[in-house]
């Protein structure tokens, strides 16, 4: 948490307070998927800048980690990291109440509080606003970007740990098609084998075939393939809420000359931005990149995005995109995607990879051994 600590007291803000399932457990430690299915029952992390954290969570939980609930419910095998906890009532005003009284013990009833203008509830701005008016409110959701965006030595394992999970999973029921399969069908097989394997949740399930491989995000259907059909996935899952997002192209039986060709023009387009996204780089530059190679090779640039970050969010920053300035720093993980789309088919490459210092590292795919995948071989 040294990193939380120095850019907090370097920021503008004399305390942060998160509401964001990402960003409370990346400041806690703690992660359970009731945090996001139960949107609101808040877990709230206080932090001042040079102090210790507060952490304010339901009353059930805070009770159970303080040791002085009733003996209802079991003990939980995950703790926070933050020893300061506190419980509120039910699911409106008293964690706002909770909220404030952390500010006020913390000596903050004046002064700048971070919170994340994309996520935090109206309830809690406004709340603190009006029962703490010496306090104003700025936008504290890049500050969180920053402290996640490098990766600690055990987050870039856990993160390789999934993604691999997610690809060799992904690769083995492709090599599987048959015509006549559901989407359903295979998407189940596909997550079946997922969790099997040790995937705790599932983010994603992105399967289309034939023309709705050319939609933006095709669910699975109950459409059945169909021999030579062209097959568009792309698959994410969380282990300890750290996430995965791993596209693969696929085609029931034998491909055809035309979908090996193109396929093979977008794979070599991926190693080339892989190579080229290095400390230093700015996002848009990568797609000005991808924009001319893609051209170079004959294909037209049908995409718009060559990739992002990835950790505890699935779309983190940066956004490959053109709109992002930014440049890539060492120790950032990032998911490299490219493909190309018409409203007849689609084709959809995406891997994990691990910036360096002196190279980025492609850790879901071994250079030269990609292919698409042929149900038929």
């Amino acid at each position: 948490m040294e990193r939380v600590r120095r850019l907090l007291a370097e920021s503008q803000f004399d305390a942060i307070v998160s509401t964001w399932p990402e960003n409370t457990h990346y400041l806690s430690g703690f992660y359970h998927p009731d945090m996001r299915l139960t949107w609101e029952r808040l877990h709230i992390v206080v932090w001042p800048a040079g102090g210790e954290p507060i952490y304010v969570v339901p009353k059930a939980r805070a009770d159970n980690w303080n040791g002085t609930d009733s003996g209802t419910w079991a003990p939980e095998e995950d703790r926070p990291y933050i020893s300061d906890i506190r419980g509120y009532r039910g699911e409106h005003e008293h964690m706002v109440d909770v909220v404030a009284d952390a500010l006020a013990d913390l000596g903050l009833t004046n002064g700048l509080i971070g919170v994340e203008y994309r996520a935090c509830p109206v309830k809690i701005s406004d709340g603190l606003r009006h029962r703490m008016p010496g306090l104003r409110f700025g936008d504290a959701w890049p500050l969180f970007n920053q402290m996640r965006q490098v990766k600690t030595p055990a987050e870039v394992q856990l993160l390789t740990e999934v993604n691999q999970l997610t690809a060799r999973h992904l690769e083995d029921a492709l090599s599987t098609l048959r015509a006549g399969d559901t989407e359903l069908a295979v998407a189940a097989r596909i997550t079946d084998a997922l969790m099997r394997a040790g995937a705790q949740e599932l983010t994603h399930s992105i399967f289309g075939g034939g023309c709705r491989a050319g939609q933006w995000h095709p669910w699975p259907s109950q459409k059945a393939l169909e021999t030579g059909m062209l097959i568009r996935t792309d698959w994410g899952v969380r282990i300890n809420g750290y996430c995965s997002d791993i596209a693969r192209t696929a085609v029931v039986g034998t491909a055809s000359r035309e979908q090996r060709t193109r396929f093979d023009r977008i794979s070599a387009v991926h190693d080339v931005i892989v190579d080229a996204a290095r400390p230093g780089v700015v996002a848009r530059e990568l797609v000005d990149l991808a924009r001319r190679e893609y051209e170079q090779r004959g294909e037209e640039f049908r995409w718009s995005i060559v990739g992002h970050g990835i950790g505890l969010v699935l779309h983190e920053e940066p956004q490959l995109t053109v709109e992002y300035d930014e440049p890539l720093v060492e120790g950032m993980t990032l998911e490299i995607e490219l493909g190309w789309v018409n409203p007849t088919q689609g084709f959809h490459i995406e891997d994990f990879v691990y910036v360096g210092r002196d190279r980025t590292i492609n850790l879901t795919t071994d250079p030269g051994a990609r292919a698409l995948i042929e149900s038929g071989r």
